[in-house]
């Protein structure tokens, strides 16, 4: 299997590049580490382009659209060909560096700002600016290569084809205030996958307890970086205004964890006694109709054995659960059930089919001990996680873990699997083993996370709990 190769795009629009200071630029670089930076909009930025041409590596291509134009031709970046187009004269020259550069057997990314969108609020309908422009510069028809275009005028999650032009969202902003900072995953196989960042996520905001006001006080203070937090005493915070003792040892906590990358406990509650069974569920969306796979890892995050259930034909919407329940039941009950945002997700969704199709099964996934480590460290307020977000992927990397790398993610499994649904041909059939592989991943970090909570000052309970009430333990009525 051909090994995939991926090129980060980070976009950013030119105020948020004028605006943030120092610190919250160098870290929003840091987070995304791209190969291509983009300015999104629709007028030329010569100032944030400056900005971000010294606040980069030498190896770092900044492009906007719509500034001055990059010389004619294909560019490799990372492996990965790239067209930069900032004018409809640039789209003519793609026929012809068809003929002279470009490798039409790997997909060619075009950046531009040529294509906007119109959005009719009466008929809630869509339009493409500039589309009829655009392709009568590029005659799609007369090309061989396989070319996807991303404009720096379309939001990032803009996906759509039109008139055989497979068109992304840049990622320009949509909204205002905390608007996410997104970055493009361009691969070899033509996807683009997104990720994104909260701005509050950055610099000092991005600790526990910090907002625009402390983090001023904080830079006033001279503690500038989140190491320089870290390093400071907490009478020291404590000392400045409007922190406090209290909110001085949250935020000193957090600086804590971000600058060592371990978790940092802050409390005594107990983790649960036994081995836990770590799982992790695929299914067809936020709002799922079936549960397609359920992996499971028994042991460690390297060396554990990783077992998956999986039920590739959609008629069968109970298989893999029942699958599931079979082994669980006979070979693992008496220990704990781990899943990240297990009650936001995971456990819900297996409570609700199991009783839908598998009800036999019903009183033994409720006397089941489930343990959620995203609540007890994060809603309990028993840990600090050392990720910049609490996302699983965030925390795993922070700590160290060497994620697989797949490219994928949840949303692009759900939708590959909802495809197949509706249509079960050869083309749209889902790649299972690397479907799998990303399942194993996720449950390998899960088990990475956990074993990390124990690290930091496991105190263990005399028994595995039947936590009730407002903790972790749920029944079936709760669904």
């Amino acid at each position: 299997m051909q090994q995939q190769r991926t090129v980060r795009i980070a976009a950013a629009s030119p105020p948020f590049v004028d605006r943030a200071d120092g610190t919250a630029l160098a870290d929003w670089l840091s987070y995304f580490d791209p190969s291509i930076v983009l300015l999104t909009g629709d007028s030329a930025a010569p100032r944030a382009a400056s900005r971000l041409r010294r606040a980069v590596g030498e190896d770092t291509v900044v492009s906007h659209p719509a500034g001055r134009a990059r010389s004619a031709g294909v560019h490799t970046v990372d492996g990965l060909q790239f067209v930069f187009a900032p004018t409809p004269e640039t789209l003519r020259e793609v026929r012809e560096l068809e003929h002279r550069e470009v490798d039409v057997d790997e997909p060619v990314f075009v950046l531009s700002g040529l294509l906007g969108l119109d959005i009719d609020t009466t008929s809630l309908s869509t339009s493409l600016v500039g589309r009829e422009e655009y392709l009568a510069a590029l005659d799609p028809a007369q090309l061989d290569g396989e070319y996807v275009h991303i404009s720096a005028r379309l939001p990032a999650e803009y996906r759509r084809e039109w008139d055989g032009l497979t068109v992304r969202g840049g990622g320009r902003e949509s909204g205002y205030g905390d608007t996410p900072l997104v970055a493009l995953d361009c691969r070899t196989d033509g996807r683009v996958l997104t990720r994104s960042l909260n701005r509050s996520q950055l610099g000092l905001r991005a600790l526990d307890g910090v907002g625009r006001s402390r983090a001023r006080t904080l830079r006033e203070a001279g503690l500038t970086s989140r190491a320089d937090v870290a390093g400071a005493d907490v009478e020291t915070l404590a000392s400045l205004d409007g922190i406090g003792r209290t909110t001085a040892e949250r935020v000193a906590k957090s600086a804590e964890a971000l600058d060592t990358g371990r978790v940092v406990r802050r409390s005594e509650a107990p983790l649960p006694d036994g081995d836990p069974v770590y799982i992790d569920i695929e299914t067809d969306g936020l709002s799922p109709t079936i549960t397609w796979l359920v992996g499971v890892l028994d042991g460690h995050s390297e060396g554990g054995t990783y077992r998956s259930f999986l039920a590739t034909d959609p008629d069968k919407p109970g298989q893999a659960i029942e699958a599931f329940m079979t082994w669980y039941t006979e070979t693992a009950s008496h220990r704990p059930l781990v899943a990240y945002h297990g009650w936001g997700f995971d456990f819900r969704v297996l409570g609700e089919h199991i009783v839908e199709h598998c009800p036999h099964y019903e009183d033994d996934w409720a006397g089941s001990y489930r343990f959620d480590p995203y609540r007890w460290a994060v809603e309990e307020g028993n840990a600090i996680l050392p990720g910049r977000t609490n996302k699983l992927a965030d925390v795993t990397a922070a700590l160290g873990y060497d994620r697989a790398d797949t490219g994928l993610t949840g949303a692009a499994v759900a939708r590959a699997y909802r495809g197949w649904m509706a249509d079960r041909s050869p083309v749209t059939e889902p790649d299972w083993e690397r479907f799998d592989r990303y399942c194993e991943d996720d449950v390998r970090g899960l088990a990475a996370v956990y074993e990390a909570l124990e690290a930091s000052g496991r105190v263990v309970s005399a028994s595995a709990p039947r936590e009730t009430g407002e903790t972790t333990q749920r029944t079936l009525s709760d669904w």
